[in-house]
């Protein structure tokens, strides 16, 4: 499929959907945008190679599901 044809593809798409899932569609748009920035690359190396530290320092992790229940 050309590029054109995709885009007006997305678009109409876009364009049937309820707005709370157009809102998603473009959270998503800009979390794509903003991982491809060097700050962003540079972040997340960093807060890895800390994790990493702490993991083997025998620090305690928070998993996404305590995390979950607290946030219910």
């Amino acid at each position: 499929m050309r590029n054109t044809a995709l885009k007006e593809k997305l678009i109409k798409e876009i364009e049937e959907m309820p707005t709370e899932k157009v809102r998603e569609v473009v959270s998503f748009v800009s979390y794509l945008s903003l991982k491809e920035d060097t700050w962003f690359i540079d972040l997340v190396n960093k807060r890895t190679r800390l994790a990493e530290a702490d993991r083997k320092a025998g620090k305690k992790f928070t998993t996404l599901k305590e995390l979950q229940k607290e946030y219910k």
